[in-house]
């Protein structure tokens, strides 16, 4: 840390605070609140990924007991300051002081790093750092094997951040990918070194406890997520493809993504021999990842953020190629970077909680907000208050049996039901139809109070969600259902959606 200079600690410092504003300003997404969902009951895996991101929440929110949006997000505050500090500690181990300095600036500027992953909480939180700590090592390993310098230690610290990134998500297996296609193509000398099959091992044992549980419950993350990239019958998709290759160079910052793909194609062109086998690792840990997703995409709906570590590798070229930039054309490429990227935070924290209504085109009570983003990061909170006091009333009154449910169809809203309704009310849910639209929630039924014949239940949903299928399902399993109350969310002072709570009489399983 002492090697550390002072304006990388401000920097850092700048960075933190723009992240704690909005962690603390923006209600959690959707994906969000599912993955605080893990943290209420730590198991080895989960439907959709490995544990660590459960495992990161159950942390910072000092074992639940912390209810709010900053404490579930710190980890990944915590991870994206740990992820800079290795970006500048690689930068400087591929050149010098100022590619440090240069790679820092250029992953800052990254959507993908600094928000997607660097402030709201997802796998990808802490992925990033055992994803960069690896790369960091693996430049280590190949400059010290070149220069017949021991490298065992290196493997295994290698193998343990591997296994580490793949029990944060599964993505981390393509680190495997990138060094054994270097060791195939580039540097065959390493087969040699028995340090490789050391660090195989150990991250086959740390991820090992992912493939038991996948075994024991009949491999159903791959099944699930084979089926949603299956090529078989699948026709062309080109939206699917153009929104892959847009939503990649938007997430890692467009001026980020131009000048890493510039640098890609001049090393190819130049055959650069200087840096020639720190080049050649970084691109085989890039583009192995980046290739199947765009791939993937021609045929079947992709997330552009699968990438975001691929394009992390492609940042270290970018930093080299500013080296033959003159200092002012530098400082006019990293200053378009930061500016596009202080402009779109600004506007989308604005847009998320300042502007008037929606952006949808549905007007309709029902249908209000359909499509609007910014919706899933909005009115929660008042959404809660309003269920919290509707039900207050209900126990009052309640002639019957009294509500202790929300049925849930799918993972989201529910997972928001969970957080900002439930908490509250100590309402719990309860998931009926389909394993994948419920994903863990099939699970935590296990863990759940079950639903029995006659029981009463309320059913809510915001309309920007609205589901005519899901609500028949939801009225064919109870004996009665009430058409839904209509509680408005105001947004300044126009309402931008509403949600929509429908009581349950008489489950009739």
């Amino acid at each position: 840390m002492r090697d550390i200079p002072g304006k990388l600690w401000l920097f850092i410092m700048a960075m933190t605070l723009i992240k704690l504003i909005i962690a603390s300003t923006t209600a959690l997404g959707n994906d969000e609140v599912y993955y605080w969902t893990y943290a209420l009951n730590l198991q080895w895996n989960y439907f959709d990924h490995p544990p660590f991101v459960a495992w990161l929440i159950r942390t910072t929110t000092a074992d639940l007991y912390l209810h709010n949006e900053l404490a579930v997000r710190l980890g990944a505050i915590i991870s994206s300051t740990i992820g800079i500090i290795i970006v500048y500690q690689t930068g400087k181990l591929l050149l010098n002081n100022r590619v440090g300095w240069y790679a820092v600036l250029l992953y800052s500027s990254s959507f993908y790093c600094s928000i997607i992953a660097g402030t709201f909480i997802l796998p990808d939180s802490p992925q990033m750092v055992f994803w960069l700590w690896s790369i960091f090592l693996l430049l280590k390993i190949i400059r010290y094997a070149k220069q017949g310098l021991p490298t065992l230690n290196l493997w295994c610290w290698f193998g343990l951040a591997a296994g580490l990134c793949m029990m944060c998500k599964i993505h981390g297996v393509y680190l495997w990918v990138g060094i054994i296609l270097f060791a195939m193509v580039s540097d065959r000398k390493l087969w040699v070194q028995k340090g490789i099959y050391i660090a195989m091992l150990i991250s086959l044992i740390i991820i090992s406890p992912v493939i038991i549980w996948n075994i024991r419950n009949h491999f159903i993350t791959y099944t699930y997520h084979s089926n949603r990239v299956s090529l078989f019958h699948a026709g062309l998709n080109p939206l699917a493809f153009a929104r892959e290759i847009g939503g990649q160079l938007f997430y890692n910052n467009p001026v980020v993504s131009i000048l890493a793909w510039m640098a890609v194609f001049n090393f190819i062109k130049t055959k650069n021999q200087h840096h020639k086998n720190e080049i050649q690792l970084l691109v085989y840990c890039a583009l192995p990842l980046i290739v199947t997703l765009v791939f993937l995409s021609i045929f079947r709906d992709t997330l552009p953020h699968w990438s975001g570590p691929a394009y992390s590798c492609l940042i270290f070229l970018s930093a080299l190629k500013l080296e033959s930039f003159s200092l002012p054309k530098v400082k006019t490429v990293m200053g378009a970077g930061l500016l596009f990227f202080l402009l779109v935070v600004c506007t989308g924290l604005f847009a998320i909680n300042f502007y008037k209504g929606t952006f949808s085109t549905h007007k309709d009570a029902i249908q209000l907000g359909t499509g609007d983003p910014t919706l899933d990061l909005y009115g929660w909170k008042e959404t809660g208050k309003m269920i919290d006091s509707i039900y207050y009333v209900d126990q009052l009154l309640a002639k019957n049996k009294p509500v202790h449910t929300i049925v849930v169809t799918k993972w989201f809203p529910a997972a928001h039901l969970d957080f900002y309704v439930g908490c509250k009310t100590g309402l719990h849910t309860y998931g009926i139809g389909e394993i994948f639209d419920l994903h863990e929630y099939y699970w935590s039924n296990q863990s759940k109070p079950k639903l029995t014949a006659g029981d009463n239940a309320y059913y809510i949903l915001p309309s920007n969600l609205y589901d005519e299928n899901s609500i028949s399902f939801v009225r064919s399993q109870f004996k009665r259902c009430t058409s839904p109350i209509i509680l408005p969310i105001f947004r300044n002072g126009a309402v931008c959606k509403n949600i929509l709570l429908f009581k349950l009489n008489g489950y009739k399983k």
